[in-house]
């Protein structure tokens, strides 16, 4: 059944190959890259800029080809989230050309202070509306440190949760622009935490005391091939503490009724990403691929023996001015072996669910999940700028917005906790409208009206893109 989930992936990445062998360029006309010149980068340092260019100084252009590489090198450089706008022209001069690149830089320190719901999504919560279950708390970022596209962050999270994290990560570590890496390390303890599923619902225990306690840490090493090809390698540690009565509601919550879990996990990691934006993807393409290992058998109480594949490929495609189709399937497949609740992950959860299936968790081992939209710009994208404030880093503002229409598609395949979840090994489907709104500093907000297999409806806010 596994490969049921597997193939049509394999099927669908096959669309790609044509994409990817353009007609030939027949003209004989070319252009030598004389100067490129910078303006606007007061922090970033000029060789974070040039690494995303899909050109360099002397290199030889055929006519034909020079808009092309000039909007994907515009693509790549809002795509590393550290401009607000990026504009590209050109001067030319009879065989040569001078390139001025124009930056408008984010804002790269934010003290964030927040209020957030203790839940899966939104929607889960407004099912309940308990304003018990509200963490609250600050993120400190610094992005771009040093001006070479690093960033640092520190989270301090009380409340219903209580959470520590701080993260470094390092993208270039060599002249060549290569090879990166990233620390990040953790402490959280929670009031209420669910343990288990019935009727596809997660079902919480709260406590007085502490529920759980976990700490983990991680360093990847990261190797960027060309511009849009990344390997990941990251090795990891795990551990966790659930009071006695959670092990007695699921004895399998963690492994074979321990109260605790500890574990060594392993991970690569493979991204190809030539979309036009990361954040909201009008066309281009992304491929990943991700192994994981959890457990190495190492620690002295290391019981834990799984192993997950996932690969994903998405495909975003402009059928005319103002609409756009996009596609993507993603599949799942892990181990045979009895799987720890607290590791197992089927559909429902972060974003992998099928849009009508909010309120519920679909929990397996395996699952091939294949989402759709057709998008119509009603805004296409547009730039208002208060005439009142100082043009820079929060003005002028852009904004679009897009009505949508999508289908999604879902498998999951259970073995373990299908007693009571009656929509694993089963195929579910949903469909619906919204409106997206779009605008600066990565803010997506999706309104949506969705249906499920069931005959269910709601009304469900989403706060990333759908694809």
């Amino acid at each position: 059944m596994r490969a049921l989930l597997v193939l049509p992936f394999f099927f669908f990445i096959s669309t790609f190959v044509k994409a990817q062998n353009p007609a030939k360029d027949t003209s004989d006309v070319y252009y030598i890259v004389d100067s490129i010149s910078l303006e606007g980068n007061k922090v970033t340092k000029p060789r974070i800029i040039l690494r995303e260019l899909t050109f360099e100084l002397g290199d030889t252009i055929k006519a034909k080809e020079l808009e092309k590489l000039l909007e994907r090198s515009r693509y790549n450089l809002i795509n590393t989230l550290l401009f607000n706008f990026v504009d590209l022209n050109i001067e030319r001069e009879e065989n040569k050309f001078h390139v001025r690149i124009k930056l408008v830089e984010r804002w790269y320190i934010f003290p964030i202070p927040f209020i957030e719901i203790a839940e899966r999504n939104f929607n889960a919560w407004w099912a309940n509306k308990d304003f018990s279950r509200l963490d609250y708390g600050a993120y400190i970022i610094k992005n771009n440190f040093r001006g070479r596209k690093e960033s640092i962050t520190a989270l301090i999270r009380l409340g219903f949760n209580e959470q520590y994290r701080l993260t470094y990560d390092v993208p270039y570590l060599n002249k060549k622009q290569t090879l990166g890496i990233t620390f990040t390390a953790g402490y959280s303890q929670h009031h209420e935490i669910f343990y288990a599923s019935q009727d596809n619902k997660q079902q919480f225990y709260k406590s007085d005391k502490r529920s759980t306690h976990e700490l983990d840490g991680m360093v990847g090493l990261n190797y960027r091939q060309g511009l849009y090809s990344t390997h990941s390698f990251m090795a990891g540690y795990n551990y966790a503490k659930a009071l006695d009565t959670i092990i007695e509601l699921n004895p399998i919550y963690f492994n074979s009724g321990q109260n605790d879990i500890e574990f060594l996990n392993l991970t690569y990691l493979f991204q190809y990403d030539y979309r036009d934006s990361k954040i909201y993807p009008l066309k281009g393409h992304y491929l990943l691929g991700e192994l994981k290992k959890y457990g190495l058998g190492i620690l002295k109480n290391e019981k834990t023996d799984v192993w997950t594949l996932e690969a994903m490929v998405q495909k975003f495609i402009p059928l005319s001015k103002r609409w756009y189709w996009a596609g993507s399937l993603k599949t799942k497949v892990s181990s045979e072996a009895t799987q720890p609740y607290y590791i197992q992950r089927g559909l429902g959860y972060f974003l992998d669910f099928i849009r009508g299936y909010e309120p519920y968790v679909i929990d397996g081992q395996h699952y091939g999940l294949f989402k759709s939209n057709l998008k119509f710009a009603i805004i296409p994208t547009k730039v208002w700028t208060i005439k009142k404030f100082k043009q820079g880093r929060f003005n002028p503002i852009p904004y679009a917005l897009y009505a949508n229409l999508y289908y999604d598609a879902g498998y999951v395949i259970d073995n373990q906790f299908e007693s009571g979840n009656y929509m694993a090994n089963d195929y579910q489907h949903g469909f619906g409208a919204g409106i997206d709104f779009v605008t600066y500093y990565d803010r997506v907000v999706r309104l949506e009206y969705s249906f499920n297999k069931f005959g269910e409806s709601g009304f469900f806010i989403h706060f990333t893109s759908s694809l």
